[in-house]
């Protein structure tokens, strides 16, 4: 059962009783803390165990009563959901949003969460994403890799990465935003192409699917230490997926012929 009459009275300049202690009703929002996790308040423990059921059942009904009860006032961003980890949590799940990131601050989070490489040696750019006020992840864009793609309008994700000492419902398309904002920016910044790699042994390449890429084959994977320049490996070699976006068609439109420059007809000095 919901607690619609005690929802309402969020809204009342009254209270209207509580239909199971009697009292006033109580449904407020008392805490909201960094970890996304949050406490209500309300009038009696039956109102409270009929609320929390009320979250569980209908998440919409969950996420704008909490909306109305303050939560995105308290977190700093538009509420997405109220999302249930399994575990019997409930967690105040804000909109992603892209932020502004120093390369530094990009490269030493990679070093920190990045399950498999370092952080690049440079960039051209990249941003943070951030759910309310928690750091999610980061994504690190720059020049290709592989010598074949180098100076033909391409950039390369050179990294993407996500915490994964967050709840995964709070990453929940965290990778999609950062590979759709990537493709973007790129595209802004007049680029005609990019691409990244993903293990072909773990990843499936939902979120790159979601965000528009797709998939140009499966690229056998070797080591970096070649005769002509040695340099150590920092694991074993895996085969990996590449995956592209088009940023612009790859022949434009025909644009029509410029007419013929025509002089401007002058008076010679008399």
């Amino acid at each position: 059962m919901r607690v619609q009459a005690l929802s309402r009275t969020s809204d009342a300049a009254t209270p209207s009783c509580c239909p199971w202690c009697g009292e006033a009703a109580v449904l407020e929002l008392a805490e909201a803390w960094s970890d996304h996790a949050f406490l209500i308040e309300t009038c009696c423990l039956t109102a409270h165990e009929a609320a929390c059921a009320g979250m569980v059942e209908d998440p919409t009904w969950a996420r704008d009563l909490l909306r109305r009860l303050g939560a995105e006032a308290l977190g700093g961003a538009p509420l997405r959901r109220v999302a249930d980890t399994g575990c019997g949590q409930l967690l105040l799940d804000y909109q992603l949003a892209v932020r502004p990131v120093g390369f530094a601050a990009a490269a030493a989070f990679v070093r920190r969460h990045h399950q498999h490489c370092d952080a690049p040696a440079a960039w051209r750019f990249g941003a943070a994403l951030v759910n309310g006020m928690t750091s999610l992840g980061v994504v690190m864009v720059g020049n290709p890799v592989a010598r074949g793609l180098m100076g033909r309008g391409t950039v390369e994700v050179n990294r993407l990465c996500l915490r994964r000492d967050v709840p995964a419902v709070l990453r929940w398309n965290g990778c999609s935003k950062l590979y759709g904002w990537a493709a973007r920016e790129a595209a802004r910044r007049g680029f005609e192409r990019i691409v990244t790699y993903t293990r072909a042994d773990e990843e499936d390449g939902g979120s790159l699917r979601a965000a528009g890429w797709t998939c140009d084959g499966r690229v056998r994977g070797r080591s970096w230490n070649t005769p002509g320049r040695a340099r150590r490996d920092h694991g074993v070699p895996v085969d990996k997926l590449r995956w592209s976006r088009a940023l612009r068609p790859a022949r434009p439109a025909s644009r029509p012929p410029r007419p013929a420059t025509v002089m401007p007809f002058t008076l010679d000095a008399a």
